[in-house]
């Protein structure tokens, strides 16, 4: 199989393209859902897509970042690699769809039918996250720019429907998981896996346990937002899910570019962390740590107490502009994350470490908060969660100021 290689201009432009479109879509077309549907019928579609979100990177997020990571160093057994990744995506699909089975025994998701198909359309998108990730992994990036264009197509056209022809909110959902059903089953069949390497232990050792450990982060970041909704339909306040989600969606123009540009120069960041000695690298990032710690722990604090001041009789735009004025907080821990990720082996489990108790403390502080601030306070716990997970990073670095022993790199 031909390996992508350096990121060119011309190639950067498409893809992300092809992805600005299917967010720019996504946000219009819940513009649409939401004068479509009223304010109660949405804020139920809202309540389901936002509670069970965190379903797409159970399936996804791990593999498509421990492909674009280990490919280039692991090239010459990229067949065997592939059918792996396939056979990883479909088992957490597996259990995304038993974790979906006891999320709906615990109710708070709106009505069960929309519950049901948002589980369902979280589960897919994460499926073809995956597969468009392992496309540009084997130098086909054209797969994941056509994935998206016709994805956007079909979400306007479903928003249309939803908008002239009355469609509702299980209709507009059974259409979205199916395009993305025919969709990943395009995209699998490209791929032609090969399903040998799941003999060589070895192979399937790193690649699983690569895949598990790069999704903590996203799936700590998922967990957390859904726990929001939770908590705010235990206090009863389902009502303000709809500026939570609008900010999410609105905030997905941004942070998912930057995430989708970060993993389109994986391969070459990848190969480039595998060769050097990250002294230098660790020492600057520590630093940086410490800054963003002093200046954003009183930054996030005066944004909430000026939102509460200011911005709550405004509902959800107070919300959505209170998560814009944090999305920084999150640009700075995720590029830790991502230096951290692709470094050693030992740096990628102290940054799953961090992000597993960033959601411990954002979620138990959830309970206590949202019901207080409601979404605003459940924005501000968003980025606290992010000052915490630094705070785990900084804590492995600091006795990395020596010159580092790390020769062995995560295979």
């Amino acid at each position: 199989m031909r390996l992508p290689g350096t990121a060119t201009p011309k190639s950067l432009a498409a893809l992300l393209g092809g992805r600005a479109t299917f967010r720019g879509t996504l946000l219009l077309a819940n513009l649409a859902l939401l004068v479509a549907w009223g304010p109660a019928d949405y804020a139920g579609y809202a309540q389901a897509m936002g509670g069970l979100a965190f379903l797409t990177p159970l399936v996804a997020t791990g593999i498509e970042k421990c492909a674009l990571k280990l490919i280039p160093r692991l090239h010459y057994t990229v067949p065997a690699l592939i059918g792996v990744f396939v056979a990883l995506a479909g088992l957490l699909a597996a259990v995304a769809l038993a974790v979906l089975a006891g999320m709906l025994a615990l109710g708070h998701h709106g009505p069960w039918p929309v519950a049901v198909l948002a589980g369902l359309t979280a589960i897919c998108l994460g499926l073809n996250q995956v597969l468009v990730g392992l496309a540009r992994a084997i130098g086909r990036p054209a797969q994941d720019v056509a994935n998206h264009l016709v994805l956007s197509a079909a979400m306007g056209c479903w928003a249309v429907a939803a908008l002239a022809l009355g469609a509702t909110p299980v209709l507009f959902l059974a259409l979205y998981a199916g395009t993305l059903t025919v969709l990943n089953l395009v995209l699998l069949a490209g791929l032609r896996p090969s399903f040998g390497g799941l003999r060589r232990r070895t192979l399937l050792r790193a690649a699983t346990g690569n895949s598990l450990r790069m999704a903590v982060p996203d799936l700590a970041g998922g967990l957390t937002m859904s726990l929001m909704f939770l908590a705010l339909s235990v206090a009863g306040a389902k009502d303000e899910s709809t500026g939570l989600y609008m900010a999410a969606t609105a905030s997905s123009l941004v942070l998912n570019a930057f995430s989708y540009l970060l993993r389109i120069l994986q391969p070459d960041v990848s190969r480039s962390l595998h060769q050097k000695d990250l002294t230098v690298a660790y020492n600057r990032l520590s630093r940086w740590l410490r800054l963003l710690l002093l200046a954003g722990t009183p930054y996030v604090l005066a944004a909430l107490a000026a939102a509460l001041a200011g911005l709550r009789p405004y509902g959800g735009v107070g919300v959505v502009i209170l998560y814009f004025a944090v999305v920084p907080v999150v640009f700075a821990v995720g590029s830790a994350n991502y230096l951290m990720e692709n470094a050693t082996r030992e740096a990628l489990t102290a940054t799953a470490a961090g992000a597993a108790l960033s959601l411990v403390v954002a979620g138990a502080l959830a309970f206590l908060v949202v019901p207080w601030a409601g979404a605003l306070g459940a924005v501000a716990l968003l980025a606290v969660g992010e000052l915490v997970h630094a705070v785990a990073i900084l804590h492995w670095l600091r006795p990395r100021r020596e010159p580092s022993r790390e020769c062995e790199h995560a295979r």
